[in-house]
This record gives C-alpha cells, structure tokens and sequence, in this order.
C-alpha cells in the first residue's frame, strides 16, 4: 500500500530516509517514433508524455528546462556546430542570453506545477545546461574542445557570466516553487570516459560548480548531473564538487552501479536498466531487474531506463516492463 505521495517518495530516498517504495519512474519521455510505433499497436492517439505516463501507471514525473538563451539568440546551422569563435562573438551573442528566469519558469506554468504537486503523484525536477554543455553549445563540439587551450580567459569568462545567470535562476526558484531535484545536463562523457581530464576539470569546471552547487542545496533541491557515456571517472569528480546524484548510468557504455554505491553511497543514481532488453521478454526483462536489484536495497539506486525507450521496443513490450517496475519498486524500501 503506497503511504507517500511522489514527491515525498523521491526526496526521502534522495535524502537517505524511510520511503514506502521505489519511485516507479521514466525521468525522460520517450522518443516521437516509439511513440508512433505504439499508437499503432494500442496506445490511443493524442497523448502526451504526460497521460502516456498515467496510461502505464507510472509515477508521473515532470522536467522543466530553463535555457541561458533566447529567441534572439542565433541558432547553430547544424547539429555539433557552433554560433561563435572568439571573444568578438561571444560579446555579440551574450547581448541575446542570460534573460530574466520569470520569462521561462512563468507564473502561469507554476501555478499549473502547483497543481500537479498538489495531486499527489508527480515528481516535479528543472534542469539547466552543466557548465561543459553550456561552453560547447556556443562554441560548437570540436572548437569547445579546443577552446581549453585556444580561449581559456574566455571560456573562464563565459562561465563567469553564466554563473552569475544560474545565481538569479536559483534564487528565483528557490522563491517560487519546490522542485524535489534538479539536473545539470553535462554529457561530458562518452563510452570510453570523460571527454577532459581531471586537470581540465578542476580548473574550467570545478570551480563554478563549487559555487553553485551550495546555493541549490541551500534551496532545498539536490543536484544531479546528468551524462551519457562511462562515468567511472566522472562520478568522483563530481561528487568532490558536492553534486548528490548522477544520471542516466547508459548500460552500453559498460558501467556498473554497483561500482558507484561502494565508492560514492551518499550519492543517488538513477537509471540504469538496459533499454536494449526491453524487447527480448520476460525472462531478460526480470534478469535485468535482479542485477540491478542488490544496489538498490544497498544504497540510494531509483531503477529506470538507462535512457530513451527506442522504437523496436513494441507496446506489449513496454507494457510488460512498467509492470514489472512496479512490481521490483514495491520490493524496495527503507
């Protein structure tokens, strides 16, 4: 018998305190062709992520992204470039960033997040770009890369400016309305490790973080940091800059969960379950749960899929697999 709302449920697993389950949870919504595939073999037509969530009896959960730019902002002209090179853009460019956060998390959408929150069964998280992210997204994947040694002042720059945009959102937030977490999207890692060393880290990254991740938690929000990719390295990093969870633990990138709560058990990891076996039946759907089964009744683990449901999994497929969430999150508790 479920005692907690969603919300309660969460932030006492995160905090390490009694909860009455696992939250059953999918904190990404699912790809537009996965979807398409489902309407075709079941799933009614016109839904959103928000009643397909409710359709699979999950525990809803809500993410609001608040952005550093504006409509202003130029756009990239493809996927992976950039919209400057130098300090001479960026001067441009910041002219159309870092607006007033009321002008995304408005009041109108927080009275609509009040009212989910007031229903019971909602997990409610915001997340702005990591500092990582935010560089690459203006600088374009190859120049960011480069730009550790091409453009340090300015890349110390940026963040300056963009920390003290975060200050304004976090303080705004924290008056506003009580989101259970937040996330940093990062992607710093892909399957074979970080994307920097541990030296470019401390130094670019580090830092900023140092001052921000205080002011969240002073909040009362954690702070998790969401990155693809084999975070073996990366957890401990980020850990030491005071983040209280990692996400989404991408099974094909070769991590292990169990790894993560011996060497980091104040954390909380979410995620973590192979979405490439949701399609191979119960057996490997259940085998899949019971690996990860042990780290959760160990330490702070919310099992989830490692990722976005791709479309080869069927509706009878997904169908199973939110059952047997639910059925796994009754079996763990504290």
């Amino acid at each position: 018998m479920d005692n907690m709302t969603a919300s309660e449920r969460i932030r006492a697993l995160i905090a390490g305190k009694p909860f009455d389950r696992m939250p059953a949870i999918e904190w990404a919504p699912w790809w537009q062709l996965t979807i398409e595939r489902w309407q075709k073999e079941g799933l009614p037509f016109g839904y959103d992520v928000w009643k397909i969530q409710d359709h699979f009896r999950l525990d809803k959960c809500l993410q609001c992204f608040i952005g550093n730019r504006s409509f202003e902002t130029p756009v990239a002209p493809s996927h992976g470039a950039g919209i400057m090179k130098n300090e001479a853009d960026y001067a441009s460019v910041k002219k159309t960033m870092y607006k007033p956060p009321e002008t995304m998390l408005t009041k109108e959408l927080v009275k609509t997040l009040q009212s989910l929150r007031d229903g019971g069964d909602t997990v409610h998280f915001f997340t702005v770009e990591g500092f990582f992210w935010f560089a690459r997204e203006l600088f374009g994947i190859e120049p960011h890369l480069y730009s550790f040694y091409d453009y340090p002042d300015l890349l110390h720059e940026m963040c300056e400016d963009y920390l003290a945009w975060l200050k304004t959102v976090i303080e705004y937030v924290g008056n506003t309305f009580t989101f259970d977490f937040m996330s940093f999207a990062e992607d710093m890692s892909y399957n074979l490790g970080p994307m920097i060393s541990e030296d470019l880290f401390d130094e670019f990254l580090a830092p900023y973080y140092k001052r921000i991740i205080p002011l969240v938690q002073a909040a009362g929000i954690p702070v998790f940091i969401d990155s693809d990719g084999d975070i073996t390295k990366a957890v401990d990093w980020y850990a030491g800059v005071g983040a209280d969870g990692m996400f989404p633990l991408e099974r094909q990138a070769g991590v292990d969960v169990s790894l993560y709560v011996e060497k980091q058990p104040q954390m909380t990891f979410l995620g973590h379950y192979d979405k490439m076996v949701q399609n191979r039946g119960e057996a490997a759907m259940r085998a899949e749960f019971e690996r990860i089964l042990p780290s959760a009744r160990k330490g702070k683990v919310i099992i989830s899929t490692d990722h976005q449901t791709p479309p080869g999994v069927s509706y009878e497929d997904y169908k199973l697999y939110a059952r047997l969430l639910k059925e796994y999150a009754a079996q763990i508790s504290k």
